[in-house]
């Protein structure tokens, strides 16, 4: 409980400071790293209502290594503890942007960078550690598809914007 702020009291409930400081307009920030998500916390948190205003990585070998993968990976887990994807993208996107004071992004507006990832869905059955091992079971997962960066493809996972024949 050292390494990361704790914000649920023994019995699994938010502590009443935490929800104070969000109706304060102070911004909560779910980083997911190598040392700080547990389903302990994030599965009560969302259950009582306590979303970070922020969806966020800490991308090292030991985070991308254990639980936290990608962010792709970590989108999902908030998608399997019932987030929708719009908030999702919400909290993953322009959220982090203005908490930076960086309006040019996380957003498509005239005169912005064209960032944008496109995701698939995957129905099944997959699984989602956290920090200490332990699983969440889930039905969804997030695949990022194609990323263009400032107008650029960066990434194509299936070949979506090939322009030569297709076999």
């Amino acid at each position: 409980m050292k390494k990361a702020l704790a914000i649920l009291a023994i019995l699994f409930l938010i502590m009443p400071g935490m929800v104070k400081a969000q109706s304060f307009d102070i911004l909560i920030n779910g980083g997911h790293g190598g040392g700080s998500f547990t389903w302990k916390q994030a599965i009560p948190s969302v259950r009582q209502g306590f979303i970070a205003d922020a969806i966020s990585s800490d991308l090292h070998t030991g985070s991308m290594n254990s639980g936290m993968k990608d962010m792709a990976n970590l989108m999902s887990k908030f998608l399997n503890m019932g987030l929708s994807v719009q908030d999702i993208i919400l909290r993953s996107t322009w959220n982090p942007a203005m908490m930076i004071n960086r309006s040019d992004l996380g957003n498509l507006d005239i005169g912005s960078e064209a960032d944008v990832a496109v995701f698939s869905i995957l129905k099944g059955n997959f699984g989602f550690l956290d920090i200490s091992g332990e699983k969440l079971k889930g039905t969804q997962k997030l695949v990022a598809e194609l990323t263009i960066r400032a107008g650029k493809i960066v990434w194509d996972l299936n070949g979506i914007a090939a322009t030569g024949k297709i076999w």
